[in-house]
Parts: structure tokens; C-alpha cells; sequence
């Protein structure tokens, strides 16, 4: 599937720290972690947060782990997939990496709602969204369609996305996954 994308593989190992030496010597473009057999998915990611620069790193969580995806995109992973999943989820989530953008599967959703909340008003940093957005935001953090975002908040579909692109325009992202991801890293969500 790398190979597939135009993706060089340089090494594989089954250790967390080892993962995060390679890295730190081999520059890679992109990591792709699993279940390193020393360390959670989520300290090799923090390990290679820590890299300057950091490499783009996807994440693959088994079952059981889906409490972390918050603190994975907190990290500043740019994808998040189910080792469950379908081969198409995760070549969908390394694809969008490649691009720069950040993809967490639909299955993970709920857990990346579960995990973040919106900060109350007198909170809100910069008050960089206006309190509709926030309202939109926080329905796109509980996995919400646009209709029901729409039903939710009493207002038309086309309300809804116009409410999106603006959310989009002000988090420089592309998609509701790299918005929900930028959020949570400007503290919007937490």
C-alpha cells in the first residue's frame, strides 16, 4: 500500500524507541506507528513529536486504545487509523498526510469527541471563532453530520456550511479532520 503512494520504506522495527532513533537519524518524510512492543502508540508519538523538525506521523491504534486519539492529534499526528480498519481507511489517512492535512477515520470520531470539549467562553483563546462557530465545532467533534449539526442548532444546511467554511478559512484546514485536529491545537477544544 506505501509503495502504492509513492512511499520509500526505510526501515521497520517493532521498538518504540528504536522507531524514534531511526527517525532522528534518517529524517524521514513520514512515520507510521502501530503497537511498538516497548512503548504505547501514543509515547512513540510523543517521542516523535520531539524531533526537530518533526516527521509526519500516522498512527495505527489497536482496539482498546481509542481513549488517546485527542492526545495523539494534540501530538500533532496527522492521521489517526484503526489497525481493525480497512486497507482503504488507512491508505485514505497516509494519503491526506502526504498532503500536509490531518485525517482521523470516521470510526474514531466519537473517541476524539470523548476526549474534547469546547472551553467555556471567557476561555476561548483570541477568540478566534465566533460563539456560532464554536457551536458548529463542537457538533463536529461529537462525529455530527451537517444535518444533524443543523438540526442541532436549529438552523438550514446551508447555514451549517457556510458556518464550516468559514471554521475551515480561520483554522487553515481543508476538511473536518484537520480542523478538528488544528482546534484541539490551538486549545479550542480540549
Amino acid at each position: 500500500m506505501l509503495h502504492a503512494q509513492g512511499v520509500d520504506f526505510v526501515a521497520h522495527s517493532p521498538s518504540g524507541h528504536e522507531i524514534a532513533s531511526v527517525a532522528a537519524i534518517e529524517r524521514p518524510d513520514l512515520v507510521v506507528v502501530g503497537q511498538p512492543a516497548d512503548l504505547s502508540v501514543a509515547d512513540t508519538v510523543r517521542r516523535l513529536s520531539r524531533l526537530r523538525p518533526p516527521p509526519t506521523v500516522v498512527a495505527v491504534l489497536p482496539t482498546g486504545q481509542e481513549h488517546v486519539v485527542g492526545y495523539l492529534v494534540a501530538l500533532g499526528a496527522r492521521g489517526v487509523a484503526l489497525r481493525a480498519g480497512s486497507p482503504e481507511d488507512l491508505a485514505a489517512v497516509i494519503a491526506s498526510a502526504l498532503k500536509g492535512e490531518q485525517h482521523v477515520v470516521a470510526g474514531l470520531h466519537g473517541a476524539l469527541a470523548g476526549s474534547v470539549r469546547p472551553r467555556p467562553l471567557e476561555e476561548q483563546p483570541n477568540e478566534l471563532l465566533s460563539s456560532r462557530e464554536r457551536e458548529v465545532l463542537a457538533c463536529l467533534a461529537q462525529g455530527m453530520p451537517n444535518r444533524e449539526i443543523a438540526t442541532a442548532l436549529s438552523v438550514t444546511l446551508a447555514t451549517v456550511k457556510s458556518h464550516l467554511v468559514r471554521i475551515y478559512a480561520k483554522l487553515e484546514a481543508s476538511n473536518r479532520n484537520e480542523a478538528l485536529g488544528r482546534a484541539v491545537a490551538l486549545g479550542l477544544l480540549r
